[in-house]
């Protein structure tokens, strides 16, 4: 690609990238806020549904409270007649069996020595290791230390024939157990959960002031199908309860399956639930879940999250891209007017190079003419004509320089070396500084020690010399010393330019050679355009060396290195 448009292209990348740096970064700022929204908008829908999830909790709770009460005055018996017992088992259709346990702990009803109908032989049969290995008494009593205020003790919950008891302790309790003197047990109450066959089964016992145990196994289909009947129905609508989104929820047992379910959402066996709770006693190892469609969900949120970013950055978007063409149009009507003031300087400055030359030849002729007359008819004459050959060699460097600039910002600078005496050439070109270097009165002295041939471009060694010749007229004349030294070097030509002036200061080194510095602007300063060193160091790395300040006691030491050969 070309300077030209490389430079035209810069611009073009830097108002770009005007648009874009700040639409990218507002973007991310906007998406890390949107996704922080929508994560706290995520938690409050799962705090709303776990609070649905609550309300069916409390439900189910405030049924087994009820289911508990009904119990305990079933239960609330001190005649332990078979017949009376049996009476009110078939009274009370949500009974499958009740059993008593006398204080030490024996089951008295039903009694396996007694004739026995077959319900009672079925309920002994699935509960023989309950009363055997005294898990209902175990439980009995960790729920009476419990109710009592002793240290809680884990209560554990596991599967066939493991089991569970939970104090149902009912406002009457503690009058009861105030009531009971010496010698007697407090009334207390209780759930008891036990597996057998197809799950969870359910046994609520009361402790009379005997200290018999009343207990009464529930039948489960009857248990359940009453519990079920307080949940929502399994499809609603319109009344209030249904999100505005499809939902499901689902009440499951200990293994995970599904018991029931209600909602307008249809799940998948892989789907996670969003949230869930565990359910309230005595039913504590089933838990409530709820189920919402993945990108249902990413809607809704996305909705509430997202819905002004768009509009938000696309008007951003919109008012940097106008900032941006009025600057691009400003920038574009300047850099035309630039690039009209540089080509008429160019063309001025080529149209200079014509009469000028002419000057110099004339003058050079007339010169030649004042040689031939005595000293005394020539002498004034030959003072004004060194003055019109001095200032136009000075005027011929300084559009040198211009149209060297010119090139090399259009990097038309090519090096183009040839067979020369470098020492020639110093001579030559110090030899055209010679008449102002002597009316400053600055002395020069020459190291030349650079003779044989070598391969480098004359106009590039007399443009850096003569640039830094003439910065010695300008800068470091009150030295009154001027030391030209030459030399190969590894294959380089090496050229030292030293003066005994005021010198850089060591701040100013590295900026000496940026194009338009000058040691000061002020309109009494010396004149100068500030591009001579500029030129000089361009031109020597365009020949594979470079320009250098050195360390130096007094004044300025410039090095320049050229590499033979081009």
């Amino acid at each position: 690609m070309s300077y030209s448009a490389t430079m035209r292209l810069r611009p073009i990348m830097l108002l770009l990238a005007i648009v874009v740096l700040p639409v990218v970064l507002m973007t991310w700022a906007a998406g890390r806020l949107a996704a922080r929204e929508a994560e706290a908008v995520q938690q409050q829908f799962r705090q709303l549904m776990e609070d649905r999830l609550q309300d069916a909790n409390t439900g189910i709770a405030a049924h087994f409270d009820r289911l508990a009460s009904d119990l305990r005055r079933v239960t609330t018996i001190d005649d332990f007649n078979v017949d009376s017992l049996r009476a009110v088992v078939r009274s009370e259709p949500a009974l499958l069996q009740l059993f008593v346990l006398s204080p030490r702990g024996e089951l008295q009803y039903p009694n396996p020595a007694d004739s026995l109908n077959s319900t009672e032989q079925s309920f002994l049969l699935r509960t023989a290791t309950m009363f055997t290995g005294g898990d209902l008494r175990n439980a009995v009593s960790l729920s009476e230390d419990q109710s009592k205020g002793d240290e809680a003790l884990p209560q554990p919950l596991g599967q066939s024939p493991s089991t569970q008891s939970l104090p149902a302790k009912g406002p009457s309790d503690g009058a009861a157990q105030q009531a009971a003197g010496p010698g007697q047990s407090s009334e207390s109450s209780g759930w008891f959960v036990w597996y057998w066959e197809r799950g969870l089964n359910l046994i609520f016992w009361q402790r009379r002031p005997s200290g018999h145990i009343v207990g009464t196994a529930l039948d489960r289909a009857r248990w359940m199908s009453d519990l079920l009947a307080d949940l929502p129905e399994t499809r609603v609508a319109g009344d209030g309860t249904q999100a505005s989104f499809p939902s499901q929820f689902r009440l499951v047992n200990a293994g995970s399956d599904s018991v029931y379910r209600w909602g307008e959402f249809e799940t998948e066996p892989a789907d996670e639930p969003l949230c869930e709770v565990a359910v309230a006693e005595p039913l504590a190892a089933w838990r409530l879940q709820c189920f919402v469609p993945d990108d249902q969900f990413a809607i809704d949120t996305g909705r509430s999250a997202y819905g002004g970013l768009a509009g938000g950055l696309l008007a951003v978007a919109v008012a940097l891209a106008a900032c941006s063409f009025l600057l691009w149009r400003d920038y574009s009507r300047d850099m035309r007017q630039a690039a009209q003031q540089v080509s008429f300087v160019n063309q001025v400055s080529h149209e200079l190079k014509t009469p000028l030359t002419n000057i110099r030849m004339y003058a050079e002729l007339l010169e030649r003419d004042l040689d031939a007359l005595d000293d005394e008819t020539s002498g004034r004459s030959r003072q004004r004509l060194d003055v019109i050959l001095g200032e136009g060699q000075r005027l011929s460097r300084l559009i040198g320089n211009v149209l060297t600039f010119a090139r090399q910002q259009r990097r038309t600078l090519e090096p183009q070396p040839a067979e020369v005496l470098v020492d020639e050439v110093l001579q030559r070109t110090l030899e055209r500084f010679r008449p102002s270097l002597d009316e400053l009165q600055i002395e020069v002295a020459t190291e030349l020690a650079a003779a044989e041939p070598a391969r480098i471009d004359v106009d590039f060694l007399e443009q850096i010399v003569g640039n830094l010749i003439s910065n010695v007229e300008k800068y470091a004349a009150a030295g009154k010393s001027l030391r030209i030294s030459s030399r190969f070097e590894n294959g380089c030509v090496i050229v030292e330019v030293a003066d005994a002036g005021p010198g850089i200061p060591k701040a100013d080194r590295d900026r000496v050679f940026a194009p338009f510095v000058r040691g000061s602007n002020e309109i009494s300063a010396v004149a100068g355009t500030g591009i001579g060193l500029s030129i000089a160091g361009e031109l020597a790395r365009l020949h594979g060396g470079d320009l250098t300040l050195l360390d130096s006691a007094t004044g300025c030491v410039f090095r320049v290195v050229l590499r033979s050969g081009g």
